[in-house]
């Protein structure tokens, strides 16, 4: 365990603060920490993005597949688009 110490003024105001909150001063103090200074999450995953030469072939075609014409305002994710897409190169109508 390590200890800081600050003037008794600051730590009167602390306290009064944390009762406030209904917190003991050392969680008020440990948070107000942990809101300051960058957190490690050993949990989380970097990810590099890959070339498109990279992936498989599968994905190249997706990532590669034409884009003709405009996007419609209520088509916003170009769902509407892709399905017109894949239902005319696949004759599926």
């Amino acid at each position: 365990m390590a200890i800081i110490t600050i003037s008794q003024e600051m730590y009167d105001q602390v306290k009064v603060y944390a009762d406030e909150k209904k917190v003991s001063v050392d969680d008020f103090v440990v948070s107000l920490i942990r809101t300051i200074t960058p957190q490690k999450n050993p949990r989380k995953k970097k990810y590099q993005m890959k070339a498109v030469e990279e992936l498989s072939p599968v994905l190249q075609s997706i990532l590669n597949m034409p884009r003709t014409g405009q996007v419609d305002a209520n088509d916003i994710n170009g769902d509407k688009a892709r399905l017109e897409y894949y239902t005319d190169k696949y004759e599926l109508a």
